[in-house]
């Protein structure tokens, strides 16, 4: 994998920026024409389609996290501050603990970002908390959604404070810019006196993109997630090749994603362009074949997963997969 780790060609940085640059379009577009017809179906749609384009650029937030959307180092972080920030993301905090997830992931049940329970918080989990590890797919597409995320997202930057001392820094400037920015809007609003309005264009949102990032959370892990003590494995790399899940998908919609698609490869190796992403997941799969182990775990569609998702019990390890 290592020439696949070099770092972006010319190409790559300007097809990202280009991927950018439209999915901002789209969010630009479609919130200009909210604001500009009256409250209609048109309207609506439009916004739902800034919603859809917001979702995706939160999702490039997470390829700037890793510093391989652009490669423009502190400028890129700069920018996923400047998207994230107006939907009240704590994009610094999240990053924080996302590191946290890529070293705990299937390890570690500290993991903030482990869906799955494990057997022995199953047996032990009273009458609410069981419906909600057996219902976690409609609790969190259409309960907790957006909103859901962000307080998890802060409640578990404060639990883990004390591993990670730049969380502390983290959150207070994460919380700053989300004030800023927020205050600023509000008060654009109300001095325009379009205050019911604006908290529906924010409403709808956060409804749509919660379901987005919420459902695509559950996708790569949800169902495989159990530390080594309960399935042995013997080294990290292959812990993280078989606690993710992986979805067959074109090039251009692995493009829109992020790369996430291709899941398992992101976690064994996070610093792979999201672009190379689909090359490295080919090479494990013969890599995997060559050594007679077990293929990667791969769902025809996001549609797949949604079926299995919702039939299941959530605390099944049966997930759906297509061996390659």
């Amino acid at each position: 994998m290592a020439d696949l780790g070099s770092p972006l060609t010319s190409a790559e940085r300007g097809w990202s920026a280009l991927r950018l640059c439209l999915l901002l379009t789209v969010l630009i577009g479609g919130a200009w024409i909210y604001w500009r017809l009256p409250l209609g179906l048109m309207a609506i749609s439009a916004l739902l389609m800034a919603a859809i384009a917001y979702s995706l650029l939160l999702i490039a937030s997470h390829e700037m996290l890793h510093g391989s959307c652009l490669g423009l180092g502190i400028w890129e972080q700069s920018l996923a501050c400047i998207l994230s920030w107006p939907m009240a993301w704590p994009y610094l905090t999240y990053g924080r603990l996302h590191r946290l997830h890529h070293r705990w992931n299937g390890i570690d049940p500290r993991d903030p970002e482990r869906t799955t329970p494990l057997p022995e918080e199953v047996e032990c989990a009273g009458l609410l908390r069981r419906l909600w590890q057996r219902h976690q797919l409609p609790l969190r597409l259409l309960l907790l959604g957006g909103l859901g995320l962000i307080v998890d997202t802060a409640i578990k930057g404060w639990r883990l404070r004390s591993l990670d001392r730049a969380l502390r820094r983290a959150r207070w400037l994460d919380f700053a810019g989300v004030s800023v920015a927020h205050a600023f809007l509000l008060l654009t609003a109300v001095t325009h006196g379009v205050l019911l309005r604006y908290l529906l264009f924010w409403l709808l949102l956060e409804r749509v993109i919660g379901l987005i990032v919420q459902f695509r959370g559950l996708v790569e892990h949800h169902g495989l997630w159990l530390p080594a003590s309960y399935i042995p494995r013997s080294n990290y790399l292959l812990i993280q090749l078989t606690s993710t899940r992986n979805v067959t998908s074109t090039a251009w919609f692995n493009a829109l994603m992020g790369g996430l698609p291709n899941h398992s490869a992101h976690h064994a190796f996070p610093w792979i362009p999201s672009t190379r992403l689909p090359l490295a997941t080919c090479r494990i799969d013969a890599v995997l074949q060559r050594h007679g182990v077990a293929p990667l775990i791969h769902v025809e569609s996001y549609g797949v997963n949604l079926c299995w998702l919702w039939r299941s019990t959530h605390h099944s390890l049966g997930p759906p997969l297509q061996a390659r």
